[in-house]
């Protein structure tokens, strides 16, 4: 096998264009601005997109099964208000943030009961709930100040340090072990695959079709409850319309990692790249000195730009790599 084979091989495996975009991406943001590179930036980039990936993580198992969730932006905020006001009414931390993961469950039980149970388009059910649950924190946080905590071991879930690394980092990079391994080595993960290539075939294979959607939608609620959790604990405050626009920077997370839309394919690790990405390259335009007005400009084409890319290599490699039947090979020696 050549060099040149053995190269395209590399390049073949899902998720390596979309790497290499992004490190150029990184390379340019290095040369551009001294900052990018600083511990003070690399740290905020880090901590700022926690709420990204865990979005995009969560939402890949919905995804992946054929579905979309997109009340996973007012879920996040929702769930950071539970938990700023449990804590700030004297709740322990513990206490505190199972309030978070609870109303992120309240959302996928929502979700996965009228999309599973009663067969409700997963688009009109979870628009529907994106909107009960904005018009929910519009109300609460009208009426219930949610200006802080002085709590210091709640403070310490995002804010903190192990090692010199960020704890809220941490727990998310614990989180997307647990969840890539639930979706690549165990069978729950290989039913999500089939359902979401073949829910028919799925069906005659004894896979539980409804279970499995059900059982998505609640990932994606408690996911984006997680995510509620270390945002409060991160801002200190919850204001009106947070996490407005977080569901629509996951799904573009997902489709830049590689997640298909139509589901069947995709996988926690590039979705939480493909967020990431998007993280990097919001800090490094505003470190550039890019005017915010071109900001989804230039973020709409850099999406439209690395999934091109990630395909358009694909479709190259698979044919450079396709194997040459003996009879060709035969003919083209003979010629």
């Amino acid at each position: 096998m050549s060099i040149f084979q053995r190269s395209s091989r590399v390049f073949a495996i899902d998720g390596v264009a979309v790497s290499i975009v992004f490190l150029i991406m990184c390379v340019y943001f290095a040369i551009a601005s001294p900052y990018f590179l600083s511990p003070d930036n690399i740290y905020n980039t880090f901590v700022e997109s926690v709420s990204a990936v865990l979005l995009a993580a969560g939402l890949t198992f919905v995804l992946i099964s054929g579905g979309i969730d997109l009340s996973i932006g007012s879920n996040i905020g929702l769930s950071a208000a539970a938990t700023l006001f449990a804590i700030m009414n004297g709740a322990p931390t513990l206490l505190a943030v199972l309030a978070g993961i609870a109303t992120g469950l309240i959302f996928g039980l929502v979700n996965g009961a009228f999309v599973a149970g009663l067969g409700v388009s997963d688009f009109i059910v979870t628009l529907a709930t994106l909107s009960i649950g904005a018009g929910v924190l519009q109300v609460f946080t009208a009426r219930t100040q949610l200006t802080g905590t002085a709590d210091s071991s709640f403070l310490a879930l995002a804010g903190g340090k192990i090692a010199g690394i960020p704890t809220g980092v941490l727990i998310t990079a614990v989180i997307l072990l647990i969840l890539e391994v639930a979706l690549i080595k165990t069978p729950f993960g290989r039913t999500i695959y089939a359902v979401g290539i073949n829910p028919n075939a799925a069906y005659l294979a004894a896979v539980s079709v409804r279970r499995t959607k059900f059982s998505v939608f609640i990932i994606s609620g408690i996911i984006a409850g997680i995510g509620g959790v270390l945002l409060a604990s991160h801002l200190n405050s919850v204001q009106p319309g947070l996490g407005g626009g977080y569901e629509l920077t996951a799904i573009a997370g997902c489709v830049v990692g590689g997640v298909a839309l139509a589901g069947g394919r995709g996988s926690i690790w590039r979705a939480a790249l493909g967020a990431f990405f998007l993280s990097i390259l919001s800090r490094g335009l505003q470190l550039t000195g890019v005017d915010p007005l071109w900001f989804s400009i230039v973020t709409g084409a850099a999406i439209v730009a690395a999934v091109a890319f990630d395909r358009g290599a694909q479709k190259w490699l698979q044919s450079t790599l396709r194997p040459v039947s003996p009879v060709a090979a035969a003919t083209q020696n003979a010629q």
